[in-house]
């Protein structure tokens, strides 16, 4: 049961960077065969797959407080700004924030949605919760979006193993409504 706990782990690690490599389908398998504890196994893939994504939101955050990838910004936002010849809004809320806030614009008027309602400290770490718990918004965009907010590292991990737990200790019970 250790080593399956730790190679549970392990997989959830790897599918937290890798999106080709999803843990569920790893998860109903190892509890259909083997039998071991749905709970268990559920919070080892979240310890890993909380790991991992602690991991892009520390990266996110460290990359964002740079002083070269602000000047980056920067110089891409006057640019902008020439070429259309208008002003710059909301100068108090930072060119990182502003630039995070037009990765939105592919995704059209619900991901500029999204973006907004990130924005909002009330509403940043139940988004998280339920990022974490159903998938959507995508998770991984959502950690790094997170990481340019106040959110502390210690509620980004509380929050993200509570969302991951409750979802891969379902996903582990699936097997034994069947079987």
């Amino acid at each position: 049961m250790i080593v399956a706990c730790l190679v549970t782990c392990l997989t959830g690690l790897l599918s937290a960077f890798l999106p080709v490599t999803p843990v569920e389908p790893y998860l109903i398998g190892l509890v259909a065969t083997t039998g071991y504890g749905a709970v268990g196994l559920g919070v080892a893939a979240a310890v890993g797959q909380t790991a991992g994504k602690t991991v892009i939101f520390l990266g996110a955050r460290g990359a964002l407080r740079s002083a070269r990838l602000r000047e980056w910004v920067e110089k891409i936002e006057k640019r902008r700004a020439e070429r259309k010849a208008r002003k710059l809004v909301d100068r108090a809320d930072g060119p990182v924030r502003r630039w995070f806030r037009g990765l939105g614009r592919p995704f059209g008027a619900a991901g500029k949605r999204l973006t907004e309602l990130l924005a909002r400290p009330a509403l940043t770490l139940p988004i998280l919760f339920l990022s974490s718990l159903t998938g959507l918004p995508p998770l991984f965009a959502t950690s790094i979006y997170i990481a340019s907010t106040r959110v502390r590292t210690t509620l980004f991990v509380l929050v993200c193993f509570a969302g991951r737990a409750g979802r891969f200790i379902a996903v582990a019970f699936a097997p034994q409504l069947f079987l």
